[in-house]
């Protein structure tokens, strides 16, 4: 990974699926994009920071940030997950435990909180709760979603 940001969503990534994925340590393609959409999404409601400064976009199976297929691209070419085909979904385990050195504690403990929110949830769940959040709802297909909307909605429908 070239830069610091990129490394950083290779960081939330890799814990993503440390601490989201089902009990035999395996997660869709789909909802870890959901998962890392949420945690950007949700820093930002808490601090008004975002925790990667990348757009997302609103895609069909929900937002999502371009840079997320390269970096798990990346992390997959280079040993770092592993990839495996389950019929139509696309599959990512970790090799080792997740680096950090580019996360706070607090922004552990929030990618923690909000992925074993939703690990044992299927992926159509967390793809419809995102799709009924404010921020999908009211921008346009392909549309970059603005940070600002998800201070509209209630704190329970953050993640």
């Amino acid at each position: 990974m070239k830069t610091p940001a990129l490394k950083k969503l290779q960081q939330i990534i890799a814990h993503c699926i440390a601490y989201g994925a089902m009990k035999d340590g395996k997660i869709t393609k789909t909802k870890l994009a959901k998962l890392v959409y949420l945690i950007d999404f949700a820093k930002f409601y808490k601090f008004l920071v975002h925790k990667t400064g990348f757009e997302y976009k609103k895609l069909p199976y929900g937002p999502v940030t371009v840079e997320f297929f390269s970096v798990l691209e990346y992390m997959v070419a280079h040993g770092l997950i592993l990839e495996e085909q389950k019929g139509i979904a696309r599959l990512f385990s970790l090799i080792e435990e997740p680096e950090g050195t580019l996360l706070s504690t607090q922004e552990i403990e929030l990618i923690r909180e909000v992925a074993q929110k939703w690990c044992q949830h299927n992926t159509e769940s967390i793809v419809d709760f995102t799709h009924e959040q404010l921020p999908w709802r009211i921008s346009r297909d392909n549309e970059v979603i603005p940070y600002e909307l998800i201070t509209q909605e209630e704190p329970e429908q953050v993640y």
